[in-house]
């Protein structure tokens, strides 16, 4: 199969695609697998999210062109849809080389790579995904590998919070640029997004468009649903709202440095490790604090195996 996205032509192979009704909610994984710490980061993400979700869903797993070894674990888990992207996603709009040795640590000097950027990478996936999932679907999840649903009827939860103007629902902000919804756990009305021809793609350093304001991959989606009239809601969260570390009870099991997404009843739904590709190739320099990847990995590890 073969789509077209931002003009580029990308051929895609679907595995185990055996739900896609309209009425359930799509769960929208970007994966980028180069190494096997990301591939434990990815899984765990998608076990929390079969272990917790109650409400009518599928698991949508889009691949960004990972080498064969870490992708092909990802058609060992069952339950889920997974999408192989096999064109690198490469901006167009963005400097090849934009900074020496960038490309290195993916192993790749003489070639173009997503790691040059990748936001963009991450909206070419959630596009693919999104020309995939049945054309009727009301609701769209979509989140990173790095992050954690933690309670059930966490999905039950962000749905409630739609109504006839709030059409998108978000576990945190981003804290720069437009304060858009983080596409990292983002809720939002699919048929609304298609009428008002929204895109994933960013437009970092005005790169898409000089006469948009500047936001990341996903963030269109908030600033056109607000432009057009509709509102968003975002979750209570401590990478917005810092005090709210308050809320958590001495001794709780999410006291970690990551952002801790509460609901009403001021309990944990959904964790986001953050930079959890770098973190993941030990690209990210240990800070006295920081949660890096193999914090993350035996964190995840240990909540699933105490709920299972």
């Amino acid at each position: 199969m073969r789509l077209i996205i931002d003009g580029k032509e990308y051929p895609v192979e679907v595995h185990k695609a055996t739900q896609n009704v309209a009425g359930s909610v799509k769960i929208l994984i970007p994966t980028f697998l180069m190494s096997d710490a990301a591939v434990h980061i990815a899984m765990a993400c998608i076990e929390s999210v079969k272990t917790f979700t109650q409400c009518e869903h599928e698991i949508w797993v889009i691949d960004n062109n990972s080498p064969e070894e870490y992708f092909s674990k990802l058609l060992k888990i069952g339950g889920i849809n997974v999408v192989r992207n096999m064109r690198e996603p490469v901006n167009p709009r963005a400097p090849l080389f934009r900074k020496k040795g960038l490309l290195g640590w993916l192993g790749q000097t003489q070639i173009p790579s997503q790691g040059v950027d990748g936001s963009y990478a991450n909206a070419i996936a959630l596009e693919i995904g999104m020309q995939l999932i049945n054309p009727g679907t009301g609701l769209v999840f979509t989140m990173h590998s790095d992050t954690l649903v933690t309670k059930l009827g966490w999905l039950e939860h962000l749905c409630a919070k739609m109504d006839d103007s709030v059409r998108a629902v978000g576990c945190l902000c981003d804290n720069i640029r437009i304060h858009a919804l983080h596409v990292s756990g983002l809720l939002y009305d699919f048929q609304l997004f298609r009428k008002l021809q929204v895109s994933m793609l960013p437009n970092i350093k005005n790169r898409l468009s000089q006469e948009l304001p500047e936001y990341d991959v996903g963030d269109a989606v908030s600033y056109v649903f607000k432009k057009n009239g509709y509102a968003v809601y975002c979750c209570p969260n401590t990478h917005n709202s810092p005090e709210l570390l308050d809320w958590m009870e001495s001794g709780s099991l999410f006291d970690k440095p990551i952002v801790r997404s509460f609901d009403d009843r001021r309990e944990v739904i959904f964790l986001h490790l953050g930079r959890g590709t770098p973190k993941s190739r030990n690209q990210y320099k240990k800070k006295e604090g920081r949660f890096l990847a193999d914090d993350w990995i035996a964190f995840t590890e240990h909540f699933l195996a105490s709920v299972h």
